[in-house]
């Protein structure tokens, strides 16, 4: 047996490679897999010498867009009359490429993002058609209290984490501290409420006194003591209003203890 007559011989003149799969060209010419392209062997194939229903052949397929790369591309299988066709083409650079090249990664896009996110987008949406459901929705919520237990066993533990999560959030009322390394058992923890309904905890050497530490509380805060004097009060008990004013002449540590709420009041008129 012949082996033309289990294959074909590339009718590329430079090349006569006997091929056992060879490709036939619209060309009506057999060629080897490296020629088959149109590209690689000057096919004289013209359109008009077929039906333009016919199908595409090898010979005339798109090849893939990445440099060197021989393999005919995905859209070169979809003919360019189907009806509702979608683009076998890459969604960011629009060019066509095998199936080995078609990700992005593969063929190295150069991908620009969006310039509004989906997110925002379907937020713009949502606002357009709901607007009271989404200003609820995207509205942040309240920070909500802790519930502050009533077992003695419970209320121990629950004020052993607050007091973790004090240390954890402290910075020094005296910005000089911040550059100290100051041991735990020399510092005392305070919560300070604020008039924007916030708190801010510090943490004040146990060593000073009530009245220098008033001065740095005040200095933190931005309040002067210019129109009317500055007084520290204690909370004391579980209800805001409950307070015990602390002695400016008295060392902090010895009127207030760890994890108790000050509060920096205008001095009232006798």
């Amino acid at each position: 047996m012949s082996l033309f007559d289990i294959g074909a011989q590339c009718s590329h003149s430079p090349c006569k490679e006997i091929d056992f799969l060879p490709i036939l060209c619209r060309c009506q010419h057999y060629f080897c897999r490296a020629h088959s392209p149109a590209d690689a062997h000057g096919c004289t194939y013209t359109k008009s010498a077929e039906s333009l229903l016919s199908p595409p052949g090898p010979s005339t397929r798109e090849r893939c867009a990445v440099d060197k790369c021989t393999k005919p591309s995905l859209e070169s299988f979809i003919a360019s009359d189907t009806e509702g066709r979608t683009p076998a083409t890459c969604s960011h650079c629009k060019a066509a490429f095998c199936a080995e090249h078609r990700h992005p990664k593969s063929h190295s896009c150069q991908i620009t993002p969006s310039a509004e996110p989906k997110n925002e987008a379907a937020r713009a949406l949502l606002a357009k058609n709901f607007p009271s459901t989404s200003r609820a929705k995207m509205a942040p919520a309240a920070p909500r209290a802790p519930k502050i237990p009533t077992d003695p066993v419970k209320l121990a533990q629950f004020r052993k984490i607050e007091l973790m999560k004090m240390r954890h959030r402290a910075v020094p009322v005296d910005p000089k501290d911040k550059l100290v390394s100051l041991p735990q058992d020399d510092r005392l923890h305070i919560k300070v409420p604020c008039d924007d309904k916030t708190e801010k905890v510090f943490w004040v050497r146990k060593s000073l006194g009530t009245g220098r530490v008033l001065d740095l509380l005040a200095g933190q805060l931005g309040l002067s003591s210019d129109s009317s004097p500055l007084e520290l009060l204690k909370v004391s008990g579980t209800n805001p209003e409950d307070r015990v004013k602390c002695r400016n002449d008295q060392v902090f540590s010895k009127q207030v203890e760890e994890g108790s709420t000050l509060v920096v009041s205008r001095c009232t008129p006798s």
